[in-house]
């Protein structure tokens, strides 16, 4: 059997450098967490030049992290404010983002589904 153009390349050749980034920072974070840094301390070593996407990084971390956690898990929040060092009122405002971020997810998929392309 011939071999696959894509066998032999590396793990990342088909990642945009974006994807790189972020699974950079998320690694860089999850690291700092796992030696007792509290969130904003883990966040600040991702080394992301760039403001923008340095938010959207600390941004949606924060949202893995209450889907891993609070959803998964069924960590309250406040426990999660306290290990992380994050008001809870920031986790609150992440969580709703988030579910923001679901709700349009599915509409725009529920339209596409429909064919009638983006929403």
């Amino acid at each position: 059997m011939a071999e696959a153009w894509y066998e032999g390349l590396p793990d990342d050749a088909l990642k945009t450098e974006t994807d790189k980034i972020y699974e950079k920072a998320e690694a860089t974070i999850r690291e700092g967490l796992g030696r007792g840094l509290d969130f904003d301390a883990a966040c600040a070593d991702i080394g992301v030049e760039d403001a923008g996407v340095r938010q959207d990084i600390i941004d949606d971390m924060l949202k893995v992290l209450i889907g891993e956690e609070h959803f998964a898990k069924e960590v309250p929040l406040d426990e999660m404010s306290k290990k992380l060092k994050v008001p809870v009122a920031r986790l609150q405002e992440a969580k709703t983002a988030m579910l923001e971020d679901v709700k349009n997810s599915s509409i725009k998929a529920f339209y596409k589904s429909l064919g009638h392309g983006n929403a």
